[in-house]
This record gives C-alpha cells, structure tokens and sequence, in this order.
C-alpha cells in the first residue's frame, strides 16, 4: 500500500493494552491511523476520507458510532466562504496508559488488509502483557475466534514476514514495535483525566 503524502501524520502511535478486545481487529488498525494524525493534544481533526487513505477502507461510515464510546467526538463548522459551513469532527485519543504500545509508522507499508493489519496489533498487545503462552489455542480463546480465521490471518502475516507460527508464535516486530516515551505526553485536564477514568470503570463492568 502506497502511503498518501498529503496527511501529515505522526512518526508513532500509542495503543493502550485496554483496547485489547473491545474492538475487532479492524477497528483496531484504524484507531492506530487515526492517532497518527493527533496533535500533541492527542486531538486529530483530520476527516475520515483522509483516514481511508491510510487504512486503504472504502467505507468509514460506522467509524463515529463504532468509536462514540471509546474517542471524544465534537463537530465543528468551518467556514470555507461557501453558503454552508462545512462540517466536520475533533476525535479526541485516549491517553498513553501505563499499559500501551507505540507503534511506528513504518507499519503502514506491509501489504496487508485492515483487519490482519489489527490481529497483529493484538498479537503485539498480547506479547506484552499477557501472562498467556503465545500460541494458536491461546489466541483464539482470548480473542474469540474461529480456528479457521485465525489460521488465515497467521498466513498473511507469515507470508509478510510478521510471524513465525510454530508451537509459539514468534512476532518479527523490528522497527514496528518500539520504545514507549511518556515524556512526549502533554499532561491533560482534570476533566479529561475523570472521564477516562469512568470509561474504564464502565468498560469493566460490562466485561465482567
């Protein structure tokens, strides 16, 4: 996949250990693309056609009621001198969470669909902070999957020198998977800090 020029996107992009199942993988790539294109707030103001040419997706339209829950979103007018302001979205992302990854934007170049691109991501999450053995059994438990599917994904990402599935997978992760810096976090309002933190109570409660 040739990556678009016109986004000025970030070098990196954190993904936090929480988000692990509450997605499917899908989602989960196009929330590591759309917080590539955060500013140092952690608010992105691209639009979602800018996203698709990052994730490669011809459709986002279920983008904002699939992530109502999990980003901040605002609408907001801009006046481009038409009749009509045109209207667009502020998606503001989660914090870097004690548990997280960074992931480089390197990612972007592997020619792999949305969803393989997001099972990798698990598999990257899961490699780091689960107490689980890597392997095929494991993964599909805790990710709910079908053995069928999972075995597909593991092919791709075989193929694309991401894996070695053996007994244990092994993830190639060089120059994907790198250094979390919670220096480079802008400390955020009290407000904010609240109303993540209510999330992750709710989230729980649902789970549990």
């Amino acid at each position: 996949m040739k990556v678009p020029l016109l986004l000025n996107y970030q070098q990196t992009a954190t993904v936090n250990y929480s988000i692990l199942t509450k997605f499917k993988s899908a989602n989960i790539y196009r929330f590591f693309c759309l917080s590539l294109c955060r500013d140092e707030w952690y608010n992105v103001r691209v639009t979602l056609d800018d996203i698709k040419k990052l994730t490669g997706d011809k459709s986002l339209s279920k983008f904002n009621n699939d992530f109502r829950e999990y980003l901040e979103i605002k609408a907001y007018s801009l006046d481009k001198g038409y009749a009509y302001k045109t209207k667009r979205n502020i998606y503001h992302v989660p914090a870097m969470e004690e548990k997280c990854i960074t992931i480089s934007n390197k990612f972007l170049q592997y020619e792999l669909n949305t969803t393989v691109k997001g099972f990798f991501i698990q598999l990257m999450l899961l490699s780091q902070f689960s107490s689980m053995v890597l392997n095929k059994q494991n993964v599909i438990r805790t990710l709910h999957l079908d053995k069928k599917t999972c075995d597909k994904y593991l092919i791709d990402l075989q193929i694309s020198g991401l894996v070695t599935n053996g007994n244990i997978l092994k993830l190639h992760t060089d120059s994907i998977l790198l250094n979390n810096d919670f220096s480079m976090q802008k400390r955020q309002s009290t407000y904010r800090l609240l109303k993540d933190e209510q999330l992750k109570v709710d989230m729980k409660s649902i789970i549990s």
